[in-house]
């Protein structure tokens, strides 16, 4: 049995879920506070960050670029690489992980629940107005990707989808989403989060 080190709130962490999930993977949760990591943890993965899929002690994958490129290694899964789209599905796959996440999540997420909670300090509303200016760019472009397709990269959904999607998933929390007049994106959100691999993150308080 496989275990993800995770945080509910980390978009990476909730992409790696949903692609166990969507692949019938068997595992069990363990909860990271990755800003406090404790010394195991550390010992897995000296930078702190999440997910980390660990079997055991000799056998631990960490981040979810990697943890991927494991899970497709299992020939009975289900993969969600199209293998005629394999590099641009790894591109948007890198764009979610850092930029989508350093420009939008990241921000709002410290000043909405990491400075609330753990810092006990108001959130600057300045800084989350400048995550969400930032996050109509990011909608633009992916209204600009889905164009005619059903999906953002093709006709068939891939990594892509599931970490945008879970991306989303995390604004869609903390009270954040709004789209606005990108109804290409709202349609491709609600597709995805529709699926039955969703159902235990949505359904989380």
């Amino acid at each position: 049995m496989y275990t993800l080190h995770h945080y509910f709130l980390c978009p990476c962490s909730r992409f790696i879920r949903i692609c166990l999930e969507e692949k019938k993977f068997k595992f069990k949760l363990k909860i990271e506070n990755y800003w406090d990591p404790n010394t195991e943890y550390l010992l897995m993965n000296p930078a702190g960050f999440s997910p980390i899929l660990y079997q055991d002690i000799n056998k631990y994958i960490v981040g979810s670029n990697v943890i991927i490129e494991f899970l497709d290694e299992f020939k009975d899964l289900q993969s969600f690489f199209e293998e005629s789209k394999r590099h641009e599905i790894r591109r948007m796959v890198n764009w979610f992980e850092y930029v989508f996440k350093k420009d939008v999540i990241d921000p709002i997420l410290f000043e909405k629940i990491f400075k609330r909670f753990e810092e006990k300090k108001n959130p600057d509303s300045k800084k989350i107005r400048n995550a969400l200016e930032n996050f109509k760019f990011h909608l633009s472009y992916f209204e600009y990707l889905i164009d005619e397709n059903d999906y953002l990269i093709g006709e068939k959904i891939s990594y892509a989808d599931l970490f945008f999607a879970s991306s989303l998933s995390v604004l869609d929390y903390m009270g954040e989403l709004n789209f606005r007049d990108f109804n290409k994106v709202k349609n491709l959100y609600f597709k995805i989060k529709s699926r039955p691999s969703f159902k235990n993150i949505l359904n989380e308080r």
